[in-house]
């Protein structure tokens, strides 16, 4: 099926963030602003939009059925949508696509609380800036600066920055409890990214650190 792009609105996206970045086959989140009208919003003038999160993921690994069941158990529409007069946090599911759509608002129809999800076809989509982008694992200088280098010293030409990466996206709900290395060492043979030799050994590298870290701080 290749990899599908949807956005969701949750409250503040850094937590939304974290857990959907640890979800096996996200490919990759970014923290933005989407669902009103203004253009160019920004972080601390965001208009009439909300905070939401942008996903990429890969419809063959992870079933939109299965994304959106999580994006409702994890919040109350209402609770979000009655936090503020403004519209920063809302309850969104933005669609990219028609099917997309019809499978969102055929879930909303499977519980009465999720009517206040609001659910429409909206492409337009604001990331904010790299302090909000994966906001936990920015809290772990040491761990990101180990995955900065990483990309830093392998590829010489890499387009993507390292926190826009697959690895930054697990790292990130690592950080908050929700993925392990474990998990995160097994899934790479199936990420998208190519893996050459050296960058393999270079991602085993870190998530050693990353194990060593944590048996220090259960001790």
């Amino acid at each position: 099926m290749g990899n599908e792009t949807i956005r969701l609105g949750m409250g503040c996206f850094w937590g939304p963030e974290a857990w959907i970045g640890a979800m096996e086959g996200v490919v990759g989140t970014t923290a933005g602003l989407a669902g009103g009208q203004s253009e160019d919003p920004g972080y601390r003038q965001p208009a009439d939009h909300s905070e939401t999160v942008q996903v990429v993921y890969d419809e063959a690994v992870l079933p939109l059925e299965q994304l959106l069941e999580q994006f409702w158990q994890r919040h109350r529409p209402a609770a979000i949508n009655g936090y503020r007069a403004e519209s920063r946090y809302r309850s969104l599911i933005l669609c990219t696509n028609e099917r997309q759509l019809q499978v969102a608002q055929q879930l909303q129809q499977a519980d009465e609380a999720r009517k206040e999800t609001i659910i429409r076809l909206d492409m337009t989509f604001y990331p904010v800036d790299e302090r909000h982008q994966k906001y936990y694992l920015q809290r772990q200088p040491d761990v990101l600066e180990q995955l900065v280098e990483l990309y830093e010293a392998t590829v010489s030409d890499w387009d993507v920055k390292a926190l826009d990466t697959t690895l930054a996206a697990r790292l990130n709900g690592w950080t908050r409890q929700q993925t392990t290395v474990e998990r995160i060492r097994a899934e790479l043979p199936s990420w998208p990214e190519p893996l050459e030799p050296l960058m393999q050994q270079r991602y085993e590298q870190l998530l050693d650190t990353m194990i060593d870290r944590s048996v220090a701080n259960e001790n």
